[in-house]
């Protein structure tokens, strides 16, 4: 018999798989077309598991808060090899409901969202990236994240005591070594938010990511003790955006040729963007 927990596993192995990863730059005349092309040729992908959010009409966004050292290891280590890095971040994802504004009596209203956020470690070997990920209770995050440091005890063994799931205890198992063999403190370093649209082949070999209204910020003070999701109007004021769009084509099989021709037909060029030293960039300046 499937366990209940299992289709969230398939789905996250699909997600956390070891891929091909190419970026690109879309502006936003090339947008439609593109948007077009994708609808055509795969399913739009959106997360189906506990808490998911099944109201129609939604908004798909993304509150990314990424980590480093007071050296600012990981940022440098970006910089200077583009194809071999790894990432610390914290996800936390929302979907705004402009359709329930009118109904709404408090702005919390229209935003639905799950209690806890995704902590990853993101590596990359030249065009293929792996993932590791898990959720973490939003009720464990000030313990795990003591003013904004990551603290790997308290990763390995949340207070609360919410059990992970199998699938994911590999993940915290990676994440807790690889910070405590860094040697130096990591904590919160800057903040990313946007929209974000997803289509994927059902078996997972082929996943397309759009994001879209990249905004950068700083961290705010008190980040880590707010129980609500991370909206974009209660970042503050971002520092600066990312007016293109940022294509992410990840797959373990060749490009298929309908996307290929649409991208040289286009001129679409991939591109070593990164969203971290992007906002790295903007809030600290560069190394």
């Amino acid at each position: 018999m499937t366990s209940p927990a299992a289709p969230l596993r398939l789905s996250d192995e699909r997600l956390t798989a070891d891929r091909d990863e190419t970026k690109y730059l879309v502006g936003g005349d090339r947008l439609e077309p593109l948007l077009a092309l994708l609808g055509t040729h795969l399913p739009p992908h959106r997360f189906t598991g506990e808490g998911a959010n099944r109201l129609p009409g939604a908004r798909h966004l993304v509150t990314t808060i990424y980590f480093d050292t007071p050296a600012r290891t990981h940022y440098r280590t970006a910089i200077g090899d583009a194809d071999h890095n790894v990432k610390i971040r914290a996800k936390e994802y929302y979907d705004l409901h402009p359709s329930l504004a009118e109904l709404a009596t408090d702005p919390a209203d229209i935003v639905r969202y799950q209690p806890w956020i995704w902590f990853e470690m993101k590596r990359r070997d030249g065009v293929r990236t792996i993932k590791h990920r898990f959720r973490l209770p939003k009720q464990d995050v000030p313990a795990c994240l003591n003013g904004g440091q990551v603290v790997p005890e308290a990763l390995a063994l949340p207070a609360s005591g919410v059990v992970p799931a199998e699938s994911e205890r590999a993940g915290i198992r990676e994440i807790v070594a690889y910070c405590r063999a860094l040697g130096e403190p990591l904590a919160a370093s800057c903040l990313l938010n946007y929209r974000r649209l997803s289509w994927q082949e059902p078996d997972g070999d082929l996943r397309v990511t759009l994001d879209s209204e990249l905004r950068f910020y700083d961290v705010p003070d008190d980040l880590w003790q707010r129980q609500r999701a991370l909206v974009r109007d209660a970042l503050g004021a971002a520092r600066a955006s990312e007016p293109r769009a940022v294509l992410e084509i990840k797959r373990r099989s060749s490009q298929p040729a309908w996307l290929e021709s649409f991208l040289v037909g286009e001129n679409v060029l991939p591109a070593r963007f990164s969203k971290f030293v992007a906002a790295s960039t903007v809030v600290h300046g560069q190394a």
